[in-house]
């Protein structure tokens, strides 16, 4: 065991997911510029850093798994831990969403974001990477409040991919069919890391309450 008593581990799990938890939103943001100014560099670092946060995700994992068996901690601690685990892996998942952004951009130099796109897509990087600022800062200091603000914010996220949709397929789409797709998948990486924001806000919710965002009385 890294730690002797279930305190320190407990303490060491929320350690490992400050730093993971940057590191996933910091992926985000790269992606998103790297989206919105053609930036192929910054996109082929966004995908060589993801295996950074796969490795804090295995950690996290690890040290949850080993607080279970030895310690075997009960109600709140064992929340706690599990909630370690579920967020890690929300983590993981946000950043496999980061890094499939920059993948958009890494894998064909020629071919960028459509132009009649780009405004709708600065507004919905934007939205979706100040999730993804507010998820990690709900995770570091278990500020309830702040994690049941997230519903609100999917909401405007869910308006704006509506929006890419219908410009997709209005008549003053002039892109072609190949960009639609690259849009279509753009739009679908947003909507699903702003949800996982939400999920990783609701297991924090779980963590400090025992209860979900609905039950909780604000």
């Amino acid at each position: 065991m890294r730690r002797e008593t279930l305190d320190d581990n407990l303490t060491q799990l929320q350690a490992m997911l400050d730093e993971m938890g940057p590191l996933v939103s910091g992926a985000f943001h790269d992606a998103s510029q790297a989206l919105l100014h053609d930036r192929r560099r910054l996109a082929e670092q966004v995908v060589a850093r993801d295996p950074i946060i796969d490795g804090h995700r295995a950690a996290v994992e690890l040290l949850a798994v080993e607080t279970m068996n030895i310690h075997q901690p009960m109600v709140s601690p064992l929340r706690s831990v599990v909630t370690a685990l579920r967020c890690a892996q929300q983590l993981e998942r946000m950043g496999d969403l980061a890094r499939h952004v920059a993948e958009t951009v890494a894998r064909d130099e020629r071919r960028g974001l459509a132009e009649q796109a780009r405004p709708l897509f600065t507004e919905y990087g934007a939205r979706v990477a100040a999730m993804g600022d507010k998820a990690v800062e709900v995770l570091r200091t278990r500020n309830v409040v702040l994690a049941c603000e997230l519903r609100a914010d999917d909401d405007a996220v869910d308006a704006l991919h509506r929006e890419v949709f219908e410009l997709m397929f209005g008549a003053s789409w002039t892109a072609g069919v190949p960009a639609a797709v690259d849009v279509a998948l753009l739009a679908r990486f947003h909507e699903r890391y702003a949800d996982h924001c939400v999920h990783l806000a609701d297991h924090v919710v779980y963590a400090v309450t025992g209860g979900t965002p609905d039950q909780v009385a604000l």
